[in-house]
């Protein structure tokens, strides 16, 4: 744990000034991306951050294996879960699959 001290008797100035015209909390970049319910995104999340944790930047590449396997298993859902999935990790990625997929 990091934990700033500034030198005995000196008020930074970045502790000093009030926080005017900046945002309070953190904003999502691709919140707007997002079309399915808050569950449904969450359980996408979820699953990119342990795909990513298990397999580092291959994890992209591992969830549009799934999307092809669970395509080839018949599973309409499963696809659109992994390619989520796979978006969320590697945007490109899944946008290229989708316009082979459409091909």
């Amino acid at each position: 744990m990091l934990r700033f001290a500034p030198r005995y008797g000196i008020i930074s100035p970045c502790l000093s000034r009030s926080i005017q015209g900046r945002h309070l909390r953190a904003v999502n970049d691709n919140a707007e991306n997002w079309s399915g319910s808050w569950a449904q995104q969450d359980e996408a999340l979820d699953t990119a951050l342990r795909l990513f944790a298990a397999h580092g930047f291959s994890a992209a590449a591992r969830a549009r294996d799934a999307a092809v396997i669970a395509e080839h298993s018949g599973e309409a859902g499963r696809v659109e879960f992994w390619v989520e999935v796979c978006a969320t990790l590697d945007r490109r990625m899944a946008r290229d699959f989708m316009k082979r997929r459409q091909s």
